[in-house]
């Protein structure tokens, strides 16, 4: 467990969620959630404010105290994912996609018991409840990026782990990575000066392919109620699930000096990250006047306890035109269970509302990330803990998220909609370069009787840094990516 996290401590500072053992990585990956729920708010995105979907069973719990009939709706998606990295001059693309269930809901209306004579337009008027599954975060991903290094080695990295750790070769650990490439004949020890070295030439051929798969889900349990039509309360818990698995080959082919020899190395790491956790969320939306909705909503961090396992290899081979030795190492497994409290946030919305023509609405998040938290579970080890809160606190800050978003009224049965939405840079120190998370967004609906269809087209922009190691006060190669994703929402729905 503690090369692991000397090793996570070595690229701590990497901008972007790369493996890397990094808990305070997956921790930040874990608190930046998508907004919406069904593909009508998917393509608004402004929703706290509107109220009276089936994404505010996630949402602002405030808005299912709008409805007045029952009603549920299912919504599959299509992900495709289009990244393009630059490392060393070299260009690389990478393609992928996946169908999945982004969401689905029911609320319960309940009319509330009038006594006789009483007014029906004044005091509460229903009492709603919903139930939603909602994938606040698809993690299916692949970044590669390749080229040639005239500079440095990954074996400068086992080299420098190695000094840093050990002492002189008898001293490395069974199975370690900085054993492995010890006996590989990537590092050799120079007993004099008690230091090792790498064997390894410059001007390699360095490639990284990064895969991403798994999703972050809720299942809400939501209360809303309406008073007089003109207020609106509501609260909501949620169960929080995570499930990321990554996938990452490491090849580097150059020239071995010291065996004299051309080498080829794979270094593989792998990560299954499995949670659970809970949340709560509390509402309200008011009406000073018919026309205009003002809401707001607080939404408790997540409380979740997950469970981690890290594992790692390293095999390498020589020969120019054939195999003259091979070295195959099993894979190292390293396992650790944590508790993580991500971010509270607090989010207010308005909406105003055109006669029978539609809206128009504005959001407004704010998220202090450098509030995540960990904490100990089953005994885990103490340093490990301190070690992530320390990075936590040095590269994150608070962030405001907001999105803006209309939708217009051909006629009774046709609507049209659009979106914008951006999600703030979490980092302290970024050398001048944006984290954003850009989201643009839109689509149509159709009404007929009881029965409506949505369909919404989303493109999610966003940039990233990635690097396949980091050296002591030397300067890494960096792979610029910049990330895309194309998404389509189809929401089926019906009033009962």
């Amino acid at each position: 467990m503690k090369l692991r996290v000397l090793f996570s401590l070595a690229v701590i500072v990497a901008a972007t969620g790369e493996l890397r053992a990094q808990y305070s990585e997956d921790a930040l990956r874990f608190s930046r959630s998508q907004w919406g729920g069904t593909a009508r708010f998917k393509a608004i995105g402004a929703q706290t404010g509107v109220g009276g979907d089936l994404s505010s069973v996630g949402g602002n719990p405030a808005g299912i105290g709008f409805f007045t009939r029952s009603e549920l709706s299912i919504t599959p998606e299509f992900n495709g994912y289009n990244n393009s990295s630059s490392y060393l001059g070299q260009q690389t693309i990478a393609r992928g996609d996946k169908l999945g269930l982004a969401n689905a809901a029911v609320v319960f209306h309940t009319r509330a018991a009038k006594p006789k004579g009483a007014k029906l337009d004044q005091g509460w008027l229903s009492f709603n409840f919903g139930l939603a599954y909602n994938q606040t975060q698809g993690f299916d991903n692949s970044v590669g990026y390749s080229g040639t290094n005239p500079k440095n080695s990954i074996a400068d990295y086992f080299a420098e782990s190695a000094t840093s750790i050990y002492g002189a070769p008898n001293t490395l650990q069974s199975g370690s990575l900085e054993r492995m490439a010890y006996d590989n004949y990537l590092i050799g020890y120079d007993n004099p000066g008690g230091y090792y070295f790498p064997e390894t030439e410059v001007n390699n051929v360095q490639t990284k392919n990064d895969l991403r798969f798994g999703r972050q889900s809720e299942v809400n349990f939501s209360f809303g109620a309406n008073y007089s039509n003109q207020f609106y309360i509501g609260a909501s818990i949620s169960i929080a699930n995570i499930n990321y698995n990554t996938s990452d080959t490491y090849k580097e082919k150059g020239f071995n000096v010291t065996e004299n020899n051309d080498y080829e190395l794979s270094y593989r790491q792998s990560q299954v990250t499995q949670g659970s956790g809970i949340n709560g969320k509390i509402g309200a939306i008011y009406r000073p006047i018919p026309n205009i909705r003002l809401g707001a909503t607080i939404e408790s961090p997540t409380w979740y306890t997950i469970d981690d396992s890290y594992s790692e290899g390293l095999d390498t081979k020589y020969g120019k035109n054939r195999v003259d030795s091979q070295f195959v190492n099993d894979d190292e497994f390293y396992d650790f269970t944590y508790k993580l409290r991500t971010p509270l946030k607090v989010s207010t919305g308005i909406a105003y509302f055109f006669e029978d023509k539609g809206f128009i609405s504005a959001d407004i998040d704010y998220v202090d990330y450098s509030t995540i938290n960990f904490a100990q579970a089953n005994s885990g080890d103490i340093q490990v803990i301190s070690d992530n809160n320390k990075a936590v606190m040095s590269k994150y800050t608070d962030a405001i998220n907001f999105r803006i978003g209309a939708e217009y009224k051909i006629d009774k049965q046709l609507m049209l909609r659009a979106g914008y939405g951006s999600q703030g840079d979490p980092y302290v120190v970024t050398d001048n370069k944006s984290f954003k998370i850009n989201t643009y967004s839109g689509g149509l609906g159709y009404r007929i009787n009881n029965y409506y269809i949505d369909l919404t087209y989303q493109k999610v922009s966003s940039n990233s840094e990635r690097w396949p190691y980091a050296l002591n006060n030397i300067p890494t190669s960096i792979a610029n990516v910049k990330n895309s994703r194309n998404n389509v929402f189809l929401t089926i729905g019906s009033r009962f």
